[in-house]
């Protein structure tokens, strides 16, 4: 029994020692964590005026940053893009179709296609409306283009990633020798325009820079680290809407150049028309005075005043009197020997002479037996034939 009350004796001396030195630990940490506590109460306001303080110069920074990138960088990279393609355009334009090298092998083309399609109401449009249907043909043609070319994204993809070298090349030699230091974003971002317009070839807009909003104080690496950020966010979302189907109205509104006024501007020759049947002046010596036609239509093409239609041309004896009432204007008969000069509009006045009629309300030309003979492949030689003739005058 002595032993047992002895033991219990120890067992509870040790079990108060142990738990009064728990208990100070706990009252040591209490009291550690009281001071932590106080401290960071007493500090507070501090640490959160630093943390304001670093947010807003980084929120700054982000502003100043993606402003710059939307309102500067944004339009010299599409500028970049967009203000070669349009001749990019018409170069493989005219690299694919030869009747855009010249105004004489697009005025054949166009008659060629004519009798190909066999529509008497293109006929129509391209007697009437010359000008209007050349225009919309060559806009038929660029939107061809862009609906089979399949290099058109390749393109502006190759492109984006010049120009985005180039802004991001200029951004890295105007941070040299900055790191950690204070610096006005405004003369440096001056100098980044600056250096893209010196090695890069642009022509960078800099109004929006004006005020103060692009001045802020603040270390240039941070701003250039928000700014290679917004950079590579803009390349990202133009990649993606360059993979996108081409919506032709967008992009043409973005060319600097348009291609279909290009290509009418080399196909469109001085634009005179003949005074008697409208037929176009296909000479292409700039500052001609005489006009010429190559092929001249027969005057039932047209409607008159004598209320019916007729399939002559106009005759010899009247060449004299023609010239001197048009004296800018070279007249010559038909060969009656040949029937091939004119085969092409006989062929198509005999083939659509009752629609011509109908549409004038007059009456319908008398049309000879041997021009219903002609076959759609004589009047397409004979076309060819003609223009042959004229290049070698």
């Amino acid at each position: 029994m002595e032993i047992r009350s002895a033991f219990e004796v120890d067992l509870k001396v040790h079990l108060c020692s142990a738990a009064s030195k728990d208990f100070q630990k706990i009252h040591d940490r209490f009291a550690k964590d009281t001071e932590v506590l106080t401290c960071i109460t007493a500090t507070k306001s501090t640490y959160l005026a630093e943390f304001i303080y670093q947010f807003r110069k980084r929120d700054q920074c982000q502003r100043v940053a993606q402003a710059f990138t939307s309102m500067v960088v944004k339009p010299t990279v599409l500028e970049y893009i967009y203000r070669p393609l349009g001749m990019r355009i018409v170069g493989d334009i005219q690299a694919k179709a030869q009747q855009y090298q010249s105004q004489r092998a697009f005025q054949q083309s166009l008659l060629e296609e004519l009798i190909v399609e066999d529509h008497f109401e293109s006929f129509l449009e391209y007697l009437h409306s010359y000008e209007n249907f050349r225009v919309r043909k060559i806009q038929e043609a660029v939107a061809a283009y862009f609906s089979e070319s399949t290099n058109l994204d390749k393109w502006r993809q190759q492109r984006l990633g010049e120009i985005v070298g180039k802004v991001a090349a200029a951004v890295s030699l105007t941070a040299e020798g900055t790191n950690g230091v204070l610096s006005d974003t405004k003369p440096l971002l001056e100098r980044v325009c600056l250096t893209l317009e010196t090695d890069g070839d642009l022509d960078v807009s800099r109004a929006s820079l004006d005020g103060p909003f692009f001045s802020i104080t603040t270390e240039w690496d941070r701003f250039v680290t928000c700014l290679m950020e917004f950079l590579a966010a803009m390349r990202l979302d133009l990649a993606k809407e360059f993979a996108q189907k081409v919506d032709i109205t967008s992009l043409f509104e973005g060319l600097t150049i348009q291609p279909q006024d290009v290509l009418f501007n080399r196909v469109k020759g001085c634009g005179q028309q003949c005074p008697l049947c409208r037929a176009p002046c296909e000479l292409e010596e700039w500052g001609h005075e005489v006009h010429e036609a190559v092929l001249h239509r027969p005057s039932g093409m047209m409607p008159h005043n004598t209320g019916s239609l007729s399939c002559s041309s106009f005759p010899e004896s009247m060449t004299e009197d023609l010239h001197t009432l048009h004296p800018d204007w070279s007249f010559s008969t038909e060969d009656p020997s040949s029937q091939m000069p004119s085969a092409y509009w006989r062929y198509v006045l005999a083939r659509f002479s009752e629609r011509f009629a109908e549409e004038y309300e007059q009456k319908s030309a008398n049309i000879p037996e041997e021009w219903k003979k002609i076959t759609k492949e004589e009047a397409l030689n004979s076309l060819k034939e003609v223009f042959l003739m004229g290049q070698s005058k």
